[in-house]
């Protein structure tokens, strides 16, 4: 069966950073398209500063325009109510039948999925690629594994193990947990915010296509 990765986000906006990681992804696990897919509502994130989803989604398109790994995805814009990454997982398990899923996320992510709507769920639909990230004051892939099985035993199972190749957390029933290890761009959507709200360039942090429609739109002043 071919393998698709599903990336979601708020993408406000998408950078080099979600580029260069879902990439990396792509290549290691061999999957035939990771699906970029910004939240229409995002149940964890303020309104504030926060581009309308017609033009995320735009963002996205045209960073993934010349990307033939990488697909822009209108799923969660196409849903009425909050964006929530289960049904987003069970819409597209309904509609690609024939293929293995796997949810891309953060590590910052992942250490507060229990937060998240039918979290539990989350571990019986898909394996899920846990992905350090930059700007969390976490580094150490020891440490990320320590604080991943803390919360994995915590608030899931207890019968998740540990296996070092690849890195990732196996479980008899349950869907497996990969640690992977990507370029960690020191690139954040809050500071190219900033740097377009106090006037200065973001050239060479987004795919030029992005920084142009970011000020054609006038986005984040």
């Amino acid at each position: 069966m071919k393998k698709i990765g599903l990336f979601g986000g708020s993408f406000n906006p998408i950078h080099l950073g979600h580029l260069r990681a879902a990439l990396e992804v792509q290549t290691a696990f061999g999957m035939e398209t990771i699906m970029m897919i910004p939240s229409a509502r995002p149940p964890h994130k303020f309104a504030k500063n926060m581009a309308p989803a017609a033009d995320r989604l735009e963002m996205v398109r045209l960073a993934t325009a010349e990307i033939p790994e990488l697909t822009a995805s209108d799923a969660e814009l196409r849903r009425p109510g909050l964006s929530y990454t289960v049904e987003t997982i069970e819409r597209f398990q309904a509609e690609k039948a024939d293929a293995d899923l796997f949810l891309l996320i953060g590590l910052d992510a992942f250490l507060e999925y229990d937060t998240w709507h039918r979290y539990p769920d989350l571990f019986q639909l898909v394996p899920i690629i846990v992905m350090p990230r930059p700007d969390h004051a976490m580094t150490d892939l020891t440490r990320a594994r320590h604080l991943m099985e803390k919360q994995l035993t915590a608030s899931i199972s207890t019968r998740y193990r540990y296996d070092a190749s690849p890195p990732r957390f196996m479980h008899p029933v349950l869907k497996p947990v990969y640690i992977f290890e990507v370029t960690r761009l020191d690139i954040s959507a809050s500071r190219i915010r900033q740097l377009v709200k106090t006037d200065r360039s973001i050239r060479f942090l987004v795919p030029d296509t992005v920084r142009q429609f970011i000020i054609r739109k006038g986005l984040y002043q």
